[in-house]
């Protein structure tokens, strides 16, 4: 599997980030993982980095998080204007078949994938919504 670059996981639960990262590293999914448990600073985070070479490749996006959620990333995120330089895909424990239905609809969501994160769902992820994307 080709790495990426950066990787920016976006949820609440500490624990969940740590693992994550653990796994996107082991499996050389990515070079760096950047961890940050809410929206407001994940979104602070993509107006600075965005025109430079610190930006994502790849957003994995919690779907429920106090406060601001998923969604309200999304809002923010299109605002942005990344222009699909990086993928979101949301990782969610969300069964909704309504929030899914919404993340098929958006032409900024990648994938929606249903927790938890493994070496084999990241492969999975790769081949099904990342080659030639």
């Amino acid at each position: 599997m080709e790495k990426f670059r950066k990787v920016l996981l976006v949820d609440d639960d500490d624990i969940v980030n740590s693992i994550n990262t653990v796994i996107i590293k082991h499996a050389r999914f990515a070079d760096e993982v950047e961890a940050i448990n809410n929206v407001p600073n994940a979104i602070d985070f993509l107006s600075r980095t965005k025109n430079s070479e610190n930006k994502p490749d790849i957003i994995f996006l919690d779907l429920n998080m106090p406060g601001l959620d998923g969604w309200d990333f999304m809002d923010e995120f299109e605002k942005l204007k990344m222009n699909g330089a990086t993928k979101v895909i949301m990782l969610t424990s969300s069964i909704s078949a309504k929030d899914e239905e919404r993340a098929a609809a958006s032409k900024q969501i990648t994938a929606f994938i249903s927790k938890p994160l493994s070496p084999e769902l990241l492969e999975s992820i790769y081949d099904s919504h990342l080659v030639n994307n």
